[in-house]
């Protein structure tokens, strides 16, 4: 009966007027906290949150200083103050509308308010770029550097962009491979690798998708110094190679010389 009592508060409510929704974000398996903002300080008579579920109203947690109130979803819990509702380990699923109803003991009419809030819940998003720190030339600087970027535990259908800083035109950048992960618990990895023309300037690069974008690295200066340091362990590898032989050589002259 009790339950029958909210759906009917819900139904007569729910066409009374739009306002905009107050948008909160979630990643999966991450908590998030709806605030009702409440009018007034004055004691509560009751204030609970709905989820409209394809089209129908689930009770999620509330407060009722004189009635029992449905069982709440167990990923929810109420603060003290019964004017949050705490969410817990997020899922896709979670996404959607809510609408949070109360009223106040001393209220003038017996309309509850209603507030409306979205939760847009989306993968978290872990990055991995790995830079080709490849064959250090002894002699010449490398053209070009292939960049992967690894995104995981992210929603299907997202795509990978490159965010380039420094001197960089088309013929710089080159997409190569845009793949994409069979889902698994409705969650994806993407991947994508790009050319980049080292022969000009230092490059700064990260990828994101959605909201979330990687750490930035350095690709062409990681190829020039990988080639100087090679350059330079080159050289004193030589260095040494021609000091051992010369002080060699003039030991071998001196030994004849005291023979005769």
């Amino acid at each position: 009966m009790t339950f029958l009592f909210y759906n009917f508060l819900f139904c007569l409510f729910h066409f009374s007027g739009h306002s905009p929704a107050i948008v909160y974000h979630g990643v999966v398996g991450g908590n998030v906290t709806f605030y009702c903002p409440v009018a007034q300080k004055s004691p509560l008579q009751f204030l609970y949150f709905q989820k409209v579920v394809a089209g129908d109203p689930i009770f999620c947690n509330g407060y009722h200083s004189s009635k029992p109130l449905p069982t709440p979803l167990p990923n929810t819990e109420m603060d003290q103050n019964y004017t949050m509702m705490h969410i817990s380990g997020l899922n896709l699923s979670d996404s959607g509308d809510y609408y949070c109803y109360y009223m106040h003991k001393d209220a003038a009419s017996g309309d509850p308010v209603k507030i409306h809030m979205y939760l847009n819940v989306t993968g978290r998003q872990v990055f991995n770029i790995n830079v080709c720190l490849t064959v250090a030339y002894f002699i010449g600087i490398p053209s070009e550097c292939n960049v992967t970027c690894h995104s995981h535990n992210g929603l299907p259908g997202k795509q990978m962009k490159w965010n380039v800083t420094g001197n960089i035109n088309r013929e710089m950048l080159k997409i190569l491979s845009n793949d994409e992960s069979p889902p698994r618990e409705e969650l994806v990895s993407i991947s994508s690798t790009a050319n980049f023309n080292c022969s000009v300037d230092e490059v700064k690069v990260s990828c994101s998708v959605d909201r979330f974008t990687s750490e930035t690295v350095s690709v062409c200066a990681v190829i020039v110094a990988t080639v100087i340091c090679s350059l330079l362990a080159f050289g004193l590898f030589l260095f040494c190679w021609l000091k051992n032989r010369t002080t060699g050589t003039d030991k071998g002259i001196s030994h004849e010389i005291l023979k005769v």
